[in-house]
């Protein structure tokens, strides 16, 4: 499965670069820890690569099923109860972490079920 890439240009003020390169500048002098950018940032915790790869995989799979079967997302709003605005951002990957629970809704929402399996861990050398 590949994703399409789609590249736009940003447009930026002149204050939001200068905020971006102090930032960038600022990493790259301090270089925080893992602890201390969830720290600055309010964050719990962080999410593995993994699992962020899988929850991409299986939302781009609903969002293929959905249009796949010509409905909208005010149609799967209205069968699944999630808000048309929180369906887009998941589809879009602007909300990154949905719950179990609102992923199998948007299944169901198109006929559809999530099966999970247990795998082993491929060892770390």
């Amino acid at each position: 499965m590949s994703t399409p890439r789609i590249h736009r240009k940003i447009e930026r003020s002149a204050e939001d670069k200068e905020r971006i390169q102090s930032v960038r500048a600022r990493y790259q002098a301090e270089k925080p820890t893992v602890e201390q950018l969830l720290a600055e940032s309010g964050c719990q915790d962080t999410m593995p690569l993994g699992v962020y790869l899988d929850l991409r995989a299986i939302m781009y799979r609903l969002k293929q099923e959905r249009q796949r079967q010509q409905l909208s997302l005010a149609d799967v709003s209205d069968r699944s109860g999630i808000d048309t605005a929180a369906l887009s951002r998941l589809e879009s990957g602007k909300m990154d972490n949905p719950t179990i629970e609102t992923v199998f809704r948007i299944a169901k929402a198109l006929g559809k079920r999530v099966v999970c399996d247990l795998e082993d861990l491929v060892p770390s050398t």
